[in-house]
C-alpha cells in the first residue's frame, strides 16, 4: 500500500519595500501619512510615539507594531535620546493571511508578548545580521547583495510575519486585541470577494458587483478596503497577476489564450500590463525549457 504526503500547489508573491534598520534623533517626527502596504515597526531602543487615528501609542525598546494599510498615522521621538528602530513595507498575496493581518487598523505587540516568541527572536536576529551596515552606513535591504542573501531575508521576513501570526491569534484569543471590523462589513466585503474572484476572466466592475449587492459603488469600495487592507481594483489586478504567473509556470499555454482566459483585449495589452507588475514580459517569465511564445 503506498502512502504519500504532498505540498498544495501555490504560486504568492511577497512585496518588499522600504526594509530599513536606523536611528532618529531626539524631536524628530514624520508627518501625518499612510501607505498602501503593510508597515511593521520595531522599536530597538528610546521610543517613540505613533499617532494612529485618534489613538496614541508609545513604543519602547522590544515593542512591535503593524499598520494595516490605508492607516493614517504620524510618528514622533518626544524622548530624550534616539529613537532606534526596523521597518519594512510588505505585502502577501495570501487572502487568508491578508485578512487576518487587515482586521484591525494595527496591532500592538508587546516586548514581553514578543520574548515569548522563540521563532521571532530568532528570525529577527537572522535579518539583522544580514542588514548589518556597512562603511558607516544604516542598513537595508538593499545592502545583500548576494542571490542566496537576498532569499534569506525574504525567508526570515516570512518567519518574522508567521510569528506575528501567531502572536495575533494569541491576542484573540485573550481578547485584548483592537476593535475588529463589524459582523456586517466582513461578511459584505467576502460576499464581494467571491463576486469578483468568479468575475476575473469577464473583468467584472466594482459597480456591477455593487449593484448586484444594493450597495454603491462607494459603499462596496469602502467595506471591501475596510476588511481586506486594499481597493476592489487592486485585488482584482492582484489575483490576475497571481493566476497569470501559474499559467505561465505550470501550463503550455500560449500568452494570447492566459491573455483571454483573464479577460484581457489581447495578448499586447496582457504583455504590457504583465511588464508594469513585474519588470518582465509574460515570454521572459515563463520557464525556459517551455519554450517562449511571440508576443503581440
Amino acid at each position: 500500500m503506498q502512502n504519500m504526503i504532498g505540498f498544495p500547489n501555490m504560486t504568492q508573491t511577497l512585496q518588499v519595500t522600504g526594509c530599513h534598520i536606523g536611528r532618529f534623533p531626539p524631536g524628530w517626527e514624520y508627518p501625518r501619512h499612510h501607505h498602501h502596504l503593510f508597515e511593521l515597526l520595531c522599536c530597538l531602543g528610546g521610543e517613540v510615539v505613533q499617532e494612529i487615528s485618534r489613538t496614541s501609542i508609545t513604543l519602547r525598546d522590544g515593542d512591535w507594531l503593524l499598520l494595516n494599510a490605508g492607516v493614517r498615522h504620524k510618528t514622533t521621538n518626544a524622548a530624550q535620546e534616539d529613537y532606534a528602530f526596523f521597518n519594512v513595507h510588505f505585502d502577501l498575496d495570501d487572502l487568508d493571511i491578508r485578512r487576518l493581518l487587515g482586521a484591525t487598523p494595527y496591532r500592538l505587540i508587546p516586548a514581553h508578548e514578543a520574548a515569548q516568541s522563540g521563532g521571532l527572536t530568532r528570525a529577527f536576529g537572522e535579518l539583522q545580521a544580514l542588514m548589518q551596515p556597512t562603511d558607516g552606513e544604516e542598513g537595508s535591504i538593499g545592502a545583500a547583495t548576494r542571490l542566496e542573501d537576498k532569499l534569506l531575508l525574504q525567508a526570515n521576513l516570512l518567519l518574522i510575519i508567521r510569528e506575528l501570526l501567531v502572536l495575533i491569534r494569541s491576542q484573540q484569543s485573550a481578547g485584548t486585541e483592537p476593535e475588529r471590523v463589524t459582523l456586517f462589513a466582513a461578511d459584505a466585503a467576502h460576499a464581494i470577494e467571491e463576486r469578483l474572484s468568479t468575475g476575473l476572466a469577464e473583468d467584472v466592475s466594482v459597480a456591477s458587483v455593487a449593484k448586484e449587492l444594493n450597495m454603491s459603488r462607494s459603499q462596496c469600495t469602502k467595506l471591501f478596503t475596510k476588511v481586506y487592507g486594499l481597493s476592489p481594483r487592486q485585488y482584482v489586478s492582484r489575483q490576475k497577476l497571481m493566476l497569470a504567473k501559474e499559467m505561465l509556470v505550470t501550463s503550455y499555454l500560449p500568452v494570447a489564450e492566459i491573455a483571454q482566459r483573464l479577460g484581457f483585449q489581447s495578448a499586447s495589452h496582457f504583455s504590457r500590463q504583465f511588464r508594469r507588475w513585474t519588470g518582465q514580459s509574460p515570454t521572459a517569465f515563463k520557464p525556459k525549457h517551455r519554450g517562449s511564445d511571440p508576443e503581440a
